[in-house]
């Protein structure tokens, strides 16, 4: 794409900003990013079977090479949730791919829905106070049907299969040839629905935490629950954590048995602002704030800290790792209902509503989709799921052993029908692994020889880490290799 001119001129005082279409881009400032980059947008057609009607735009960044090596591709960044919005992670996306951009431009899109891009956000949902409200007993459907009311748009239209339209509008109007696609969680979807539709376009594939086209994302219940238990036995190998807690698994279950269907509220002091605060606790609650620490490995050596004091009436590590992720995922609600209620439960069988119900979160998940998606309304959108995902382009796929969400287990499934596909499982990591020890190096060197057989020993070189045994940060068991 011709606009590292542009950086030049900038730098001598001047302006020269080039125009494609409807876009026109401009320097512009994104999170947690120092330097400038350009953003643009592009007036879309909600429906695209209609183009005279209703548009929305679709906007982008790029964040330009540091060296114009190749001028005609760049790294498309696919985001999670899904709902969460590209351009909100520049800064994130920046660190990780480092290695890629020293070559390559950096592509950031919102995803229909997401961000800047007509976010299908809900206030009511958004706006709840998260610590004291009673996750137990919400009106999922007066709720749901308040954010319908209060969007007043066709989420049928919101879509992985429209927004994949998007990505390639946008592609053709900046000028690349192909682009590396790079997709994280529900990204990694988006990924193989991009190398199905359009393979001439793409060069290579990176994805993180795979979900296959194939697999129900709904089955990130039975997930939650392997990584629990691979969290129970790493503390059992662990000798520190095992002297300290040595009945933890049977804890942690005695502690969901005990709550039940009740809620309780209990005063604490709210992490973030210090003030005292009713906070109503319930299963649903804690089963929500123990999924999300699992995501992170920071937060993961804290839970049988956690767990162990709760029995105590101490909620204090249990606060403190809601205040670690008090934001969630965020995800723009009614995109995120848009894509599942239109993808993943409508293909739910019996064996997999019986699954979610035996999870730990699985059931309260299931109630929640069979109260919300038949108020959504959307358009069932299977075509191109039924079957494995199959592909001779070159794809780098990486999983962290500990995965609550995406676990390797999804990923080997496709790794048979891809016949340039690599996988590499870090054995310590968690939920995103972009940016975990050595994978910017191993990302750029695929990039930079898509199909060549990557030197993976750097793996090897992972650390365990230890678990908290007490509120001091020094009491953290040091793992020798």
């Amino acid at each position: 794409m011709k606009i590292k001119r542009s950086l030049l001129l900038c730098l001598l005082g001047l302006l020269w900003l080039p125009q494609a279409n409807a876009s026109q881009l401009a320097l512009c400032h994104l999170n947690n990013l120092v330097d400038q980059v350009f953003c643009g947008q592009l007036a879309r057609p909600e429906n695209p079977a209609a183009p005279a009607g209703p548009s929305i735009p679709i906007h982008y960044a790029v964040l330009p090479a540091v060296r114009d090596k190749h001028p005609d591709e760049a790294v498309l960044v696919i985001v999670g949730g899904p709902g969460q919005a590209a351009l909100d992670y520049a800064g994130h996306f920046n660190r990780i791919l480092r290695k890629l951009r020293a070559e390559r431009d950096i592509l950031l899109i919102d995803q229909r829905g997401t961000g800047r891009s007509n976010p299908l956000r809900c206030e009511t949902m958004e706006n709840m106070d998260q610590l004291g409200f009673d996750a137990d007993n919400v009106n999922i459907k007066a709720e749901t049907k308040a954010c319908k009311k209060q969007l007043d748009t066709d989420l049928s239209f919101y879509s992985s299969a429209y927004a994949l339209e998007d990505f390639e509008a946008i592609r053709k109007q900046l000028g690349y040839q192909r682009l590396h696609l790079f997709g994280t969680s529900y990204g990694t979807r988006m990924v193989q629905l991009y190398m199905q539709k359009y393979p001439e376009a793409v060069a290579s594939g990176i994805m993180d935490g795979v979900v296959p086209l194939s697999q129900n994302v709904l089955a990130v219940g039975e997930s939650v629950d392997e990584a629990l238990e691979l969290l129970f036995l790493q503390c059992e190998s662990q000798p520190a954590c095992e002297q300290h807690f040595p009945n933890l698994r049977q804890q942690f279950h005695q502690l969901v048995q005990n709550l039940g269907g009740q809620s309780y509220l209990q005063a604490v002091k709210h992490p973030v602002s210090g003030e005292g605060q009713a906070m109503r606790l319930g299963k649903s609650k804690l089963a929500g704030i123990l999924r999300l620490a699992l995501y992170s490995a920071q937060a993961r050596t804290l839970l049988p800290y956690t767990i162990d004091r709760i029995k105590l009436d101490d909620f204090s590590p249990l606060l403190g790792l809601w205040g670690l992720t008090i934001d969630g995922l965020n995800l723009a609600m009614g995109m995120h209902g848009a894509i599942i209620c239109a993808e993943d439960w409508p293909r739910l069988s019996e064996a997999d509503r019986a699954a979610m119900n035996k999870s730990l979160i699985g059931g309260d998940m299931l109630a929640g989709l069979d109260a919300a998606c038949p108020i959504w309304n959307v358009q069932p959108q299977l075509q191109g799921f039924a079957q494995p995902f199959s592909t001779q382009l070159p794809v780098l796929m990486l999983s962290g052993r500990f995965d609550p969400a995406t676990p390797p287990a999804w990923a080997k499934k496709i790794e048979p029908r891809l016949t340039k596909g690599q996988h590499v499982i870090f054995p310590y990591a968690t939920h995103g692994v972009a940016g975990h020890t050595c994978a910017p190096d191993l990302m750029a060197q695929f990039v930079s020889e898509p199909g060549a057989k990557l030197d993976t020993s750097c793996v090897e070189k992972d650390g365990e880490r230890g678990f908290f045994i007490n509120s001091n940060a020094s009491a953290v068991e040091e793992i020798v290799k």
